[in-house]
This record gives C-alpha cells, sequence and structure tokens, in this order.
C-alpha cells in the first residue's frame, strides 16, 4: 500500500500558532513509519512546513489530531474519503473524543498508537478496518525502532533558528495539572526509555540540533543523570521542557549544561500562589521562581517561561505582577496565553459544569489561539483581554526585549545561543503583535 501519515497545521493569514514561532521535526510520525512493514511505502507531511496535497494517490492516510487544529484535520480526512481513500485518524484529541473523530474517519487509534499500528496497517491492506483500535495497555518503551527522519520533509526556509529533530526519552508524567490531557494518552506513570537505546538514537541524528518532546524531562534524576552524562560527547546542542524543581539540584543543573542544553521551557504558568496550588501542577516546591532563574541562569540556562491567564484565583493584578517577574528575573522568552479549556481536562468538564464555557465544541468553529472561551471568575472578560493584550506589548518592546536578554550574563551565552534569542524573541513579538489585532468574539471590545 501507499501511505501517507499527516500533522495538520493552519495556513492562513491569520494563523498564529506556536509553530509559527518555533518549528521542529516531530518524532511521532517517523516513529510510525519505521513501525510500517517495509512492503509497504510511506510518505510523511507536516504542514508546519508545507501544505498537504490532497490530490495526490494514496491508499491509506493516517493524521494525527490536536484539538486546536482538529478543524483543518477534519476537513483534510473529508477530502481524502470524498475521493474513497480510508483514513485513520489518532492522537490527543481522536483519543479524548473518538466517537467525534469518527464522524470524519474510517477508523479512529485511542491511545498510543505503537501497540496496535502495525494491526491497523494489516486490516486496511485485506480491506478490513474496524471502527475503533483502542491501545489497551501503555507501550512498552523498550526496543523501539529508531524513527525514520529520511522520510521526514525538509523545510525550504531555515531562518533565524535552527529546525531541530524531535527527541523523547519518556512518556507520561505524574503531574495532575487541571488544564492539561496529555494523561489521556500518555498516562500517570513516568515510563523512561533505555537510556542506551536513547544515546543511539541521539547518535544516528545527523543533526546537531535537539528538541527533547517528553513532558516531564528528567523526574527520575538517577536516569537523567545517566542520559546527560552520556550526551557530553554527543556535542549536540539541545532545548526542552522542563519544571522549576530542576533548579533544586545544582549539581543536575550543572551536568545539563555539560550535555549541550541551550535553554528550557519552563511552565510557571501563574505568579499567583493560590493559583499555583489550584492548578495541581507541583507539590512541596523547594524553591521560588526568583532563586530558580538566578541558578538557571547561574549555569547559562536559557529560560522559555510560559503562563496562562484566566484562573479563578486570578484578578487584573495578576498582569503587573507577571510583568515585574519577567523583567526582574531576565526571562530570556516569554509565552503568553490564555486559559484555553481542552476537552478530556478538569478545567473542561469543572467550567462546562458551571455553564461559563461559551461554546462546548469550539475547536470545531475556528476559532484562533488565545481567544477567550469562558467567563473568567475573577475579572471580566474584557479586564482580562485588556490586561493580556497590554502584557503581551510590553514584554515585546524593543527595550524589553533588550533588558532581559542583558538579564543573563552574556558570557554565558554560546554563539547559537545568542542565534536562537534573537530569533526567537523577533518571531514571537510578530506572532503575538499579529494575534492582538484578531478580533475576541466574546468580549464587548477589543483593544
Amino acid at each position: 500500500m501507499n501511505i501517507k501519515l499527516i500533522a495538520p497545521h493552519e495556513h492562513s493569514e491569520t494563523s498564529i500558532s506556536s509553530a509559527e514561532t518555533f518549528k521542529f521535526r516531530r518524532v511521532n510520525l517517523p516513529l510510525l513509519a519505521a513501525l510500517t512493514p517495509a512492503y509497504h511505502h510511506v510518505k510523511i507531511v507536516d504542514e508546519a512546513f508545507a501544505p498537504d496535497d490532497i490530490d495526490e494517490n494514496f491508499d491509506l492516510v493516517g493524521i494525527t489530531v490536536m484539538t486546536d487544529l482538529a478543524r483543518r484535520a477534519y476537513y483534510i480526512a473529508d477530502m481524502y474519503r470524498q475521493r474513497g481513500v480510508k483514513v485513520v485518524m489518532g492522537g490527543i484529541h481522536a483519543t479524548v473524543l473518538p466517537e467525534e473523530t469518527l464522524e470524519h474517519a474510517d477508523a479512529v487509534v485511542v491511545g498510543e498508537a505503537e501497540e496496535v499500528w502495525p494491526q491497523v496497517v494489516s486490516d486496511a491492506a485485506c480491506g478490513k478496518m474496524k471502527n475503533l483500535y483502542c491501545a489497551n495497555k501503555m507501550v512498552n518503551l523498550k526496543g523501539l525502532p529508531k524513527p525514520q527522519w529520511d522520510l521526514y520533509p525538509r523545510p525550504s526556509n531555515k531562518g533565524y533558528v535552527p529546525i531541530p529533530f524531535g527527541v523523547q526519552t519518556s512518556r507520561g508524567c505524574p503531574y495532575n495539572c487541571e488544564f492539561c490531557s496529555i494523561h489521556q494518552v500518555s498516562g500517570y506513570q513516568y515510563r523512561p526509555r533505555p537510556v542506551p537505546e536513547v544515546i543511539a538514537e541521539i547518535e544516528s541524528i545527523d543533526s546537531p540540533y535537539l528538541v527533547f518532546v517528553d513532558d516531564a524531562l528528567g523526574l527520575n534524576q538517577t536516569i537523567a543523570k545517566e542520559l546527560f552524562t552520556g550526551m557530553i560527547s554527543l556535542h549536540k546542542h539541545w532545548m526542552a521542557q522542563g519544571t522549576v524543581s530542576l533548579a533544586e539540584n545544582i549539581d543536575l543543573l550543572h551536568l545539563i549544561k555539560r550535555a549541550g542544553c541551550l535553554g528550557l521551557q519552563i511552565g510557571f504558568e501563574s505568579v499567583h500562589r493560590k493559583t499555583q496550588e489550584g492548578m495541581k501542577k507541583i507539590r512541596n516546591l523547594e524553591i521560588d521562581f526568583p532563586e530558580a532563574m538566578k541558578r538557571f541562569h547561574g549555569e547559562g540556562i536559557a529560560i522559555h517561561g510560559t503562563f496562562i491567564f484566566g484562573f479563578d484565583y486570578e484578578n487584573k493584578d495578576v498582569f503587573d505582577k507577571t510583568l515585574e517577574f519577567i523583567m526582574t528575573s531576565g526571562l530570556d522568552g516569554v509565552q503568553l496565553r490564555i486559559l484555553t479549556p481542552f476537552p478530556g481536562t478538569q478545567i473542561y468538564k469543572r467550567i462546562l459544569n458551571e455553564g461559563r464555557l461559551f461554546v462546548p465544541d469550539w475547536w470545531l468553529h475556528g476559532y484562533p489561539p488565545d481567544t477567550l472561551l469562558f467567563q473568567p471568575r475573577g475579572m471580566t472578560p474584557e479586564d482580562l483581554i485588556d490586561g493580556f493584550n497590554r502584557l503581551n506589548r510590553q514584554v515585546y518592546t524593543g527595550s524589553a526585549i533588550m533588558k532581559r536578554f542583558f538579564g543573563m550574563s552574556p558570557w554565558k551565552r554560546t554563539g547559537i545561543g545568542c542565534r536562537v534569542f534573537v530569533g526567537f524573541n523577533l518571531a514571537t513579538r510578530k506572532r503575538y503583535l499579529k494575534g492582538l489585532n484578531i478580533p475576541q468574539p466574546f468580549a464587548r471590545f477589543h483593544n
């Protein structure tokens, strides 16, 4: 069979998704390609780099579905099915809402796909695909094949920031964040891959630039030390998601830097203490945010901090307090988001049950990122949008970017680190200021 695997992405004048700011080669589709029997022909399409050509002839199309791209994924699926092509869909959104997804697919994979994908391909080849393929257990991560990166589309425009290869060292996250739906697919149990297999995979990647896609990199510090020690001699440059708690261990931070870390994305989420406790993200944190930043920067590790606005405990003061923390700590990159209630999360269920969600199936209506989709509790919708817009403008002025740059000792930065800082901040500034011009449909004014 001829099989096409697609990662959807919106291509429009109003597109302001995170892929517009930071692109990387995703590991999920190359891994599925490696699990496909060799006598099938596989093509990978990542629409973050180029739109799919729906007129191409394939026997089976597999589409990974994220909630904020569900509408685009459904459109692609519908176009292929109109031509008689079989479509199978999987991913977080398909796992959370399989019945909805089945309206646009011949088959849906629920949960992690590795265990069931060979059966999906076999059934499709025989013309006997089932509607649902449910992974009844979490995947054993030992012995996974190396992703088939040779099938991944090559970017035509490299831009300021090198486009890294995705690497996954673990799955599962024990944190119980009420706004996150990753547990629906990967579960709460932290499952690390064998370190020698990860090292071998990294060695096989013909690029010095990597991004770890783990949801909880370094959670098991014994395994993390083994991994980072093994990476020192590989001379890679990499970024990853991490937690504030990594800063509690100075020795681990030093090892992370020696292993080639350029920076970490840290989900601070809120500077409001009650909000931190209410979102159930980290318990018993032994270090506060300012001290954590001093330790990260002390090791020369850049920090891209993420913040979410709209939690119940927050009022209008949260924007000024967030600005103060961003500027005094010298955050290298900043991601500001309005809280999105994703289906499958605790917060979606709660807001829906309280009658505060404006549109229950919002993902089907084409709203851009950072649309306010619910009635906040601690402020009016207008106050939230006004504060959010103002904070974006304050954080991404030219002078604010320069001040944040020098908030981290310049001699701690590498040449590639400076390039990433400049490229990322300029791209993010363009994306956010563009987003502020898109009207908010559920507010009485737009600023």
